[in-house]
């Protein structure tokens, strides 16, 4: 029963529709055969379907110029923003090639800066060097090394004394032609005679495998004291007396045992290394005649 009742008010919905839709498109007909023709015989009806057309027409009308404002200015706007984001890239380009500029330029001084403090040190050496730039780490623990661009085809051989303007660096491990390893004073294979500046305490200097240092053979009953500076003795030949190694930073005393424990925090920054002077070592035989009275 209830699906007959809804079959029937389907249908007269349906039929009600079509009613309305003939009805709407036979007004739209005589609508457009009264605006076409134009004829003396539809006089009343033709102002009468002007009258009521006008205001729908007018209402399209500006419907559609608004809509045409409306996509131009939408037009200018998306080009506004266009020119915009190509303004940025152009911006940001220029900006980029402007820092590019000023780190060649602040890299430029600072490498300027090195090389003549550089220069200054080795005007001091009263032998012979080779000036090298370091082109490679070693970053092994046990074994610090760097690689510079000079060898043997410049005379360096293993041995030889490695600094900077700040001080001790390390001695050559082996050179190739071109090119040589640079054993650090850092690594625990180094050692190196040294001495107290202050008392002329002489001592060996041995790396740690770490950042700093360690100096031993000084005598407990020797004076020591943190902050003072630890340089070259000038044993061997191989280090010219007096370069800087680095300054007493920890002391330790133990009641056991001869000798202090003395930490040494080293002049040179091995983190920073660049620029280096590979010293040549001095003959034995000049020594011997130096050391004779």
């Amino acid at each position: 029963m209830r699906k007959k009742l809804t079959r029937k008010k389907s249908d007269r919905y349906r039929l009600l529709r079509f009613v309305f839709l003939a009805g709407l498109l036979l007004t739209l007909t005589l609508i457009f055969l009264v605006s076409t023709l134009g004829s003396q015989r539809f006089g009343s009806l033709h102002k009468l379907v002007i009258e009521t057309v006008g205001p729908v027409q007018k209402l399209f009308a500006a419907g559609g110029a608004s809509i045409g404002n409306f996509k131009r200015e939408y037009l200018d706007i998306l080009q506004d923003v266009i020119k915009v984001r190509e303004e940025n890239k152009r911006l940001l380009k220029q900006l980029q090639e402007t820092e590019a500029i000023l780190n060649r330029s602040r890299e430029a001084m600072a490498t300027n800066a090195s090389l003549r403090r550089l220069l200054e040190f080795k005007n001091n050496l009263a032998r012979p060097s080779v000036g090298a730039t370091v082109i490679g780490k070693d970053p092994s623990t046990w074994f610090r090394s760097v690689i510079i661009d000079q060898g043997a085809n410049r005379g360096i051989v293993k041995g030889n004394a490695v600094v900077n303007s700040d001080g001790v660096v390390g001695q050559i491990f082996t050179a190739s032609p071109n090119y040589a390893k640079v054993l650090l004073a850092i690594a625990p294979s180094s050692a190196i005679d040294v001495m107290l500046q202050q008392s002329r305490v002489r001592g060996m200097l041995k790396g740690n495998g770490t950042l700093t240092y360690r100096l031993e053979y000084i005598l407990k009953t020797v004076e020591v004291a943190e902050g003072e500076h630890v340089v070259t003795a000038g044993y061997g030949g191989v280090f010219p007396t007096g370069v800087p190694v680095g300054v007493v930073s920890r002391i330790v005393r133990k009641p056991r045992g001869m000798f202090h424990e003395i930490e040494v925090t080293p002049s040179v920054d091995y983190q920073k290394l660049e620029h280096l002077t590979v010293i040549e070592q001095q003959d034995v035989s000049e020594l011997k005649q130096v050391e004779q009275p």
